[in-house]
């Protein structure tokens, strides 16, 4: 019968979908997500300050430490694992919780998607990104491997479609220092690249992140995945995610802090464009099945 090319439809459409190349799987579900620490060395976490707004959940992995009071807003759930819950004088809309198999799995599958970020092999490499550089993308997947510190203050600009997808591989060897400042400039999508086809990947041996200092008509973009690595978004304006801190010893950089009228917001689901040319005689014909099934059935009434 003509109803029965719908799931066959349906099926091929799914499966020329095109999937990242990074899948953040559970930690997508967070907008920041602390990485947690360890038994002998806790990891630090804070987000403060009444102006300061966080549009998605909070996680908050094991054994960390929460460093100041929570006077933020958070548009979403705080899960805070198991511990100790800090003074909250701020707005969290969804409340708190004490999911320890939801945060642990955050944590896992972030773990999981910096190892498969570090691992890929570079289409683009620099020695650091310059004011004002267009990174043009290939059309598809464009790992852009930077080997030293990145500085920015004015602007980056990335250039491609709905289909291209960056990855940073930071792989900085320096420990103890800002390995990529972002600070009062903003980064321009042109020709539709997605925020959330956009990750930083510190993959070196240390150093930290910071993003700081932005105009309300500012922002960066993309997640900014660094596990064991301090991230400090101090008046920064992100549209994207921050999963980071965590390090099993005092020697590694630990801690997430968000302050002083910071706005993260996570970019919606991306689902690519599947082109017209690419569905092929079949798909046509199981389009038009159907149609001709919505067109003829029964009235449900």
């Amino acid at each position: 019968m003509a109803w029965a090319a719908c799931p066959l439809a349906l099926l091929f459409l799914v499966g020329n979908a095109k999937a990242n190349a990074v899948n953040l799987g559970d930690a997508a579900n967070y907008t920041v997500l602390g990485i947690g620490g360890s038994a002998s060395h806790q990891s630090q976490f804070e987000i403060y300050q009444s102006d300061t707004v966080i549009n998605g959940n909070v996680g908050v992995g094991p054994l960390s430490t929460w460093t100041h009071g929570m006077d933020a807003t958070i548009n979403g759930v705080l899960n805070n694992d198991g511990n100790v819950d800090p003074i909250i004088t701020g707005t969290i809309t969804g409340g708190v919780i004490h999911n320890t198999p939801a945060v642990n799995q955050a944590v896992a599958d972030a773990l999981a998607a910096s190892t498969v970020a570090a691992g890929l092999t570079p289409t683009q490499t620099y020695s650091t990104l310059t004011e004002g550089q267009t990174i043009v993308g290939n059309g598809g997947l464009n790992v852009i491997r930077v080997t030293g510190d990145i500085t920015l203050k004015t602007s980056l600009t990335l250039q491609g479609t709905a289909s291209d997808q960056f990855v940073f591989q930071l792989t900085s060897n320096d420990p103890g220092h800002v390995v990529l400042t972002l600070s009062g400039m903003t980064m321009n999508l042109v020709g539709g690249v997605n925020a959330g086809n956009i990750i930083w990947d510190m993959d070196g041996v240390g150093g930290s992140i910071a993003i700081t200092s932005m105009a309300s008509n500012q922002a960066v973009y993309g997640t900014f995945l660094a596990p064991d690595r301090t991230i400090l978004v101090d008046q920064g304006i992100i549209d994207g995610r921050v999963i980071g801190g965590g390090g099993p010893d005092a020697k590694t950089d630990d801690t997430i802090s968000i302050h002083s009228s910071s706005q993260i917001t996570a970019p919606p689901p991306v689902v690519a464009p599947v082109p017209m040319a690419a569905l092929g005689g079949f798909a046509l014909l199981a389009g038009l099945g159907c149609l001709r099934f919505i067109r003829t059935r029964p009235s449900a009434i």
